[in-house]
């Protein structure tokens, strides 16, 4: 089988534009690889969208982490 890497951007580019391709190939035996360049912190989001003690960066990279877990 094959090694896919796929490379982004921003966190949840992943989730937008590749998300199920990157599942199809993990159900069909394919190694996947995901390379994000940056950790999200230059994002927008709505006032109340953090907890007061929480980075935009930390939240994107859990993000990323968890979609590339249910990714597979």
């Amino acid at each position: 089988m094959a090694t896919l890497v796929f490379f982004h951007a921003h966190p949840d580019d992943e989730a937008i534009a590749t998300g199920g391709t990157m599942h199809r190939a993990v159900q069909d035996g394919h190694r996947v690889v995901l390379v994000v360049a940056t950790r999200g912190e230059h994002g927008e989001v709505p006032d109340g969208f953090l907890h007061p003690d929480e980075e935009l960066a930390a939240r994107r990279v859990a993000e990323v982490h968890l979609a590339a877990e249910i990714i597979g």
